[in-house]
């Protein structure tokens, strides 16, 4: 086994405890919370007029009546088999609405995150290669503006301008018959009008990667190593694409890999501004309803796509600074 696929396998273990951490955390805050699967089933339902054995049984049958430590150990082992449990409020198995979800999350958070690197990193070259110039200036304006206006408002702008004015997009995304369709069908059809929520979702991680891009790369053409590649000969664009760049993305990278987490996680806002049914408005639910399996579930998606997104950056470390130990 070479270093490269060992350092892979160490970091994954790593990043396996950690993500079991963070679930048993998850469960265990949510079993704090006041009441039990069982009054939020009954409904405000008066418990004096089921009679106190119905209501033991109804716990009993859901493993209420156990300890803490082995409703989690049989959680832990339902989730390692892919069972997540069955909401109480759509009353279904949870494992393929989170997937049905997560499909339409993904429509707006996979080109959320190539916006934001692709615009971040090039913003942020040019910036530090005009550093000073009135075109610094203009993309560090636009970047403050960009960090300024939160998530919410942006959202409401765009559905204000390209649904209420223009109709380029509706205004309520949940107002559209998406359960038939498949992925690609979903993502052919509505690639024109999520692009305005994809972008309300990059929006601010655009203008972080676009600054810490700025810092590093300005630091990186200091160094020795790029005026002795101009003194070579080496052509300005080689210059900055295979050298400083490369080495001042590792910064750029940690902020990206946060960044992707965010966006995951910034689908709660989002979905909910554009009443889009994704992953996000389904916790919106889950937490208004108290449906506990729903409210795990995906709070162990959102945490899994943040310890994932780091991983990745793990790896491309070693890949973009070879002074990097594995």
């Amino acid at each position: 086994m070479n270093d490269l696929l060992r350092f892979i396998l160490k970091r994954t273990v790593t990043t396996a405890f950690v993500l079991m951490a963070i679930i048993v955390l998850i469960f265990l805050i949510t079993h704090m919370m006041p009441g039990d699967a069982v009054d939020i089933m009954l409904g405000g339902i008066a418990t004096q007029s089921l009679g106190d054995n119905t209501i033991a049984d109804l716990r009993h049958s859901l493993g209420l009546d156990l300890p803490l430590y082995q409703q989690l150990f049989n959680w832990l082992w339902a989730l390692s088999q892919g069972d997540m449990g069955t909401s109480y409020v759509f009353d279904t198995p949870i494992a393929p609405l989170i997937a049905e979800r997560l499909q339409n999350s993904l429509l707006l958070a996979v080109p959320a995150a190539l916006m934001m690197i692709i615009f971040g990193l090039t913003s942020g070259v040019i910036s530090a290669v005009k550093k000073d110039s009135w075109v610094d200036h203009s993309i560090s304006f636009f970047n403050l503006v960009m960090l300024s206006i939160p998530p919410f408002l942006v959202g409401a702008l765009f559905i204000y301008i390209f649904s209420v004015q223009l109709h380029w997009i509706p205004a309520a995304f949940n107002a559209i018959d998406m359960d038939d369709m498949s992925f690609w069908t979903k993502l052919t059809t509505y690639s024109s009008i999520l692009i305005f929520p994809s972008l309300t979702m990059a929006f601010g991680s655009i203008a972080y990667v676009s600054r810490q891009t700025r810092a590093s790369m300005i630091e990186e053409l200091k160094n020795n190593y790029v005026r002795t590649a101009v003194l070579k000969g080496v052509s300005p664009r080689n210059v900055i694409i295979r050298h400083a760049l490369r080495n001042g993305l590792l910064p750029a990278i940690t902020v990206i890999a946060f960044n992707i987490g965010q966006i995951i996680a910034g689908t709660i806002i989002i979905e909910v501004v554009f009443s889009y049914p994704g992953i996000g408005d389904l916790m919106i639910l889950a937490l208004k309803y108290r449906d506990i399996p729903l409210i795990l579930a995906t709070m162990v998606v959102v945490s899994a796509a943040y310890v994932l997104a780091n991983l990745i950056a793990d790896v491309l470390y070693t890949q973009l600074n070879p002074k990097i130990a594995y």
